[in-house]
């Protein structure tokens, strides 16, 4: 396991659920269709394995590299797939790209993260019976602020595009507008309502 497989785990898991939100929130109209199927299927399974690369499950037995790919695979066709059943339904053409997009973004990480390191093995690692304890402790806090960046941007960036996604699907559309809702009016309370 690589020194950034944590913070690639964290990115993919914020894609797959990103993702599986947008998936979910297309199956509200489109159910019995093979569109409304599709995406529950895959929604479902994208939240579940969400949670699963959160944990850091490992799977014993099989080949991390042969995983990777399989991933990779399944994530690309499952874009494709979803954005034909859209375009050829005529609906949620945006929600479908959206999800397709966050689905190719997940496979990329998986894919940039799993290749095997070239050169001998062990080479990535620091040798650190050459460095103090001064200078790995100073090493460590660049390390963990440009980690925390690249997660606040990928969060950013995840919560954008599922957002947008979602106001494309029937879900997202029947919503109630913010501000526009309010709470019931109570005995002896006036009803608190947003609004202008």
């Amino acid at each position: 396991m690589t020194r950034t497989a944590p913070l690639a785990r964290l990115l993919v898991a914020f894609a797959l659920v990103g993702a599986g939100l947008v998936n979910m929130g297309l199956v509200r109209g489109a159910f019995p269709r093979p569109h409304g199927v599709f995406s529950l299927v895959v929604g479902a399974a994208e939240l579940v394995v969400a949670v699963l690369v959160l944990r850091g499950t490992a799977t014993r037995g099989a080949d991390p590299a042969v995983l990777a790919r399989v991933a990779v695979g399944a994530l690309a066709v499952t874009s494709v797939l979803g954005i034909a059943m859209a375009v050829a339904e005529g609906t949620h053409v945006g929600a479908a790209a959206a999800a397709a997009s966050l689905q190719l973004a997940a496979a990329c990480v998986v894919g940039a993260t799993a290749r095997p390191a070239r050169g001998r093995p062990g080479a990535d690692r620091p040798d650190r019976s050459r460095t103090g304890p001064a200078a790995t402790a100073a090493g460590r806090r660049p390390r963990a602020a440009v980690s925390l960046a690249i997660l606040f941007v990928g969060a950013v960036a995840v919560s954008t595009v599922a957002s947008a996604g979602l106001t494309d699907t029937e879900a997202g559309a029947r919503a109630v507008p913010h501000g526009q809702h309010h709470l019931p009016d109570l005995p002896g309370l006036e009803g608190h309502h947003h609004g202008r």
